[in-house]
């Protein structure tokens, strides 16, 4: 708002009577933008707009210097956008993107999960729980060589000197190229020609970087040096040492265009820079230039053996005791048990939560693969001493192995990296891209094999389910022929507000028997997902690599 103009023909009193009324003009709305509601809008995974929110229990979002904020939104089950969140099986794209403006900020996030709530009075609510896009650079790997393949890093790190603010842009674009420009993966889309060219048009990226200009950069000068590091791990020391800032702002049609930016860009895209607002090495040496379902189904895996893929039985056959008279039980191929959520059902509280996928590639390793690096000193040896032997010095390729030792070992075969196409498809176009796998020193092995497959199982897209189930029927807690169900068995729960009226079958988990003496015994159960943390091929391959370990204790292997 402009200052109001002084006339001299004014007198005092009028001329502080206008002052005065301009200033409580300002502070008025000054106090209605602080006031106002924010702009709330959800998108879908290819960042198509869902609506606005509104009408919402709940709010909260956090901004976090160089870290990662988290954002909630409650609302009533009836609302359109939760019944549209929970709906998982009948939406285009798992992931859900939300954006909130206020006072020119914005906060921009991706769903980390939705639950779906009954209390105890029978209420019921969704709460949509999302991570902000700083989540998305700790999801993205620093490769020693962003250029070459995972089985072939040389040199062993990724090394710059030079301005922070340049060098951590300049680090992060190289790998973001190396994930769209899909050179040694195939693409999200192999069918769609236009994303075999996506790493020659960083407009259509997911992620772009914000363009700067190295001789113009007078931030203070680091040294980067990363041998498979997420770039936050990589960037959290230099960030701070260097009084810098990430920014991350999503743009959306409508908004300006970033400053430098020529080419095109697409609705959702995220811009990522790195902003000096602290200005504590203004006046240091430092300164100037760098011049200066009840369904029937079973599990099957990919031909990557990383994908689970679930299939229906489509002739189930029925288990032989349910055609006996008066049995009580329930049997894992076929539960019947099911529990219906209502007005008058034996289900207390309960909670139904779906979780996205957290990463599309993972990637193993550190170390070659058995007998790697032994071949090559054997090779540098053996040519080194042929040729020594020429000029009288038989010794040339022990000195020639001991010279070159640190350039070549683990630098072949000691990293491998898959990514799911998959989960790429089902997450959209914007998804959080890579992790990187502790626990296997080399990726060509049977533990790497295993760390492959926990890594997209620990990552993985989710539904957790857990209910506590009331005394009082019309199923019998029991075993030995004495009840219908009983720990372990697999019964059905119908939570109401789940899409579609599907029927959830999950393992019981406990059973809490207590009394006392005004009540009677009554039995409170609990169902939920025993498959969260437990990997399907999990004891298999425990055992596998317990097999190898003997083997190599007994010499046969190493």
């Amino acid at each position: 708002m402009t200052a109001p103009t002084i006339d001299p023909r004014q007198s005092f009193a009028e001329m502080s009577d206008r002052i005065f009324f301009a200033s409580l003009n300002q502070r008025m709305a000054r106090a209605a933008k602080r006031l106002a509601q924010p702009e709330v809008m959800l998108y879908d995974g290819d960042w198509n707009p869902r609506g606005r929110v509104a009408g919402e229990i709940d709010a909260s979002f956090q901004w976090k210097l160089n870290d990662v904020g988290a954002g909630r939104i409650t609302l009533p089950l009836d609302h359109h956008l939760a019944k549209w969140a929970v709906d998982v099986n009948r939406r285009d794209t798992e992931n859900i993107h939300v954006t909130v403006d206020k006072n020119g900020a914005r906060w921009s996030g991706r769903m980390q999960s939705v639950k779906l709530s009954r209390e105890e009075d029978g209420s019921r609510k969704v709460e949509i729980n999302f991570l902000d896009d700083i989540q998305e650079l700790e999801k993205i790997l620093v490769w020693p060589n962003p250029f070459l393949p995972a089985g072939v890093q040389f040199p062993k790190s990724f090394v710059l000197a030079g301005p922070s603010r340049y060098m951590l842009k300049l680090a992060l674009f190289l790998n973001l190229l190396r994930l769209n420009g899909n050179f040694w993966q195939l693409p999200d889309d192999p069918l769609d020609p236009r994303t075999w060219f996506e790493g020659i048009i960083p407009w259509d990226w997911s992620i772009a970087v914000q363009p700067d200009s190295l001789i113009m950069d007078d931030s203070e000068w680091c040294i980067i040096d990363s041998r498979m590091k997420t770039f936050m791990e990589l960037a959290r020391p230099i960030l701070e040492n260097a009084g810098l800032m990430i920014t991350t702002r999503r743009w959306l049609h409508g908004d300006p265009r970033p400053k430098g930016w020529i080419t095109p860009l697409r609705n959702g895209q995220l811009i990522v820079d790195i902003v000096d607002k602290s200005g504590v090495f203004d006046q240091t040496a430092f300164g100037g230039t760098i011049f200066g379902g009840l369904a029937r189904t079973f599990t099957s895996y990919a031909d990557n053996l990383v994908d689970g893929i679930v299939n229906t039985v489509q002739n189930p056959l029925e288990p032989a005791e349910y055609s006996v008279s008066k049995w009580l039980g329930t049997k894992p191929s076929q539960p019947w048990v099911v529990f219906r959520d209502g007005q008058y059902s034996q289900i207390g509280s309960g909670s139904w939560t779906h979780e996205p996928a957290t990463a599309a590639q993972i990637t193993v390793g550190g170390k070659s693969a058995p007998g790697v690096n032994e071949a090559i000193s054997l090779s540098i040896k053996l040519a080194g001493n042929i040729i020594g032997s020429t000029f009288l010095v038989p010794t040339a390729g022990d000195l020639a192995d001991t010279a070159l030792k640190p350039l070549y070992e683990d630098v072949f075969l000691a990293f491998g990296s898959i990514k799911s196409p998959l989960r790429t498809r089902r997450s959209g176009w914007s998804y959080y891209h890579e992790e990187r796998v502790e626990g296997a020193e080399s990726a060509w092995s049977l533990s790497g094999i295993m760390a492959f497959r926990q890594g997209f199982w620990d990552t993985r897209s989710r539904v957790k389910h857990e209910i506590n189930i009331g005394d009082g029927g019309p199923y019998l807690p029991g075993e030995q022929g004495l009840g219908h169900f009983w720990l372990g068995d697999r019964i059905g729960v119908q939570l109401q507000g789940v899409p579609g009226g599907r029927v959830m079958v999950e393992q019981v988990q406990a059973i809490d028997l207590g009394w006392s003496r005004d009540t009677a015994a009554v039995m409170k159960v609990t169902v939920g997902d025993p498959r969260v943390d437990q990997a399907p091929l999990e004891r298999l391959l425990i055992q596998s690599r317990q097999f190898f370990e003997m083997l190599s204790n007994l010499g046969v292997t190493k």
